[in-house]
């Protein structure tokens, strides 16, 4: 179901930046406003690209989230300060947690909305260490720096 969801999310998405476009060009001149001028084909061209957005909201969520694995042993409780710190700083904050699935969602409404509220990241507890779920951007790069703050070697003062 989350995966219907986010396909049709992602279809209304390009359309309306489509239509953005169209509409600025129109606006400054650039074009005519009728869509025979715009287009080749007309209204023809409306379809096809309805079409090829239809395809591409249809694969891309399933190219677009991944899960990352964190090789760790430490529980919620010994990983949780730094962590935390670490989404912290990196525009994040705590939306649900419990000991096995702790889930983080973006600060500031502008930051969701790039992303299309589709900005949650949700860390679940393995036998291996901790999997990370979320936009593969953000999920590779997350899961590397979380990676690093959990397996670092202490420094001694």
């Amino acid at each position: 179901m989350k995966y219907l969801i986010r396909s049709i999310k992602y279809f209304f998405y390009f359309s309306i930046l489509c239509s953005l476009i169209i509409g600025a060009l129109i606006a400054i001149g650039a074009v005519e406003g009728n869509i025979d001028a715009i287009f080749d084909e007309g209204y023809r061209s409306i379809v096809k690209i309805g079409i090829f957005f239809i395809i591409v909201a249809a694969v891309y969520p399933k190219l677009g989230f991944i899960t990352r694995q964190i090789p760790s042993d430490k529980s919620w409780e010994q990983a949780r300060e730094s962590i935390v710190k670490y989404m912290y700083e990196h525009n994040y904050t705590i939306e649900s947690e419990s000991p096995q699935v702790v889930t983080f969602r973006v600060r500031g409404a502008l930051a969701r909305l790039s992303k299309m509220y589709e900005d949650r990241i949700t860390l679940t507890r393995t036998a291996e260490g901790w999997a990370l779920e979320g936009l593969r951007k953000d999920a590779f790069r997350l899961a590397n720096g979380i990676e690093h703050v959990l397996n670092a070697p202490v420094q001694e003062s």
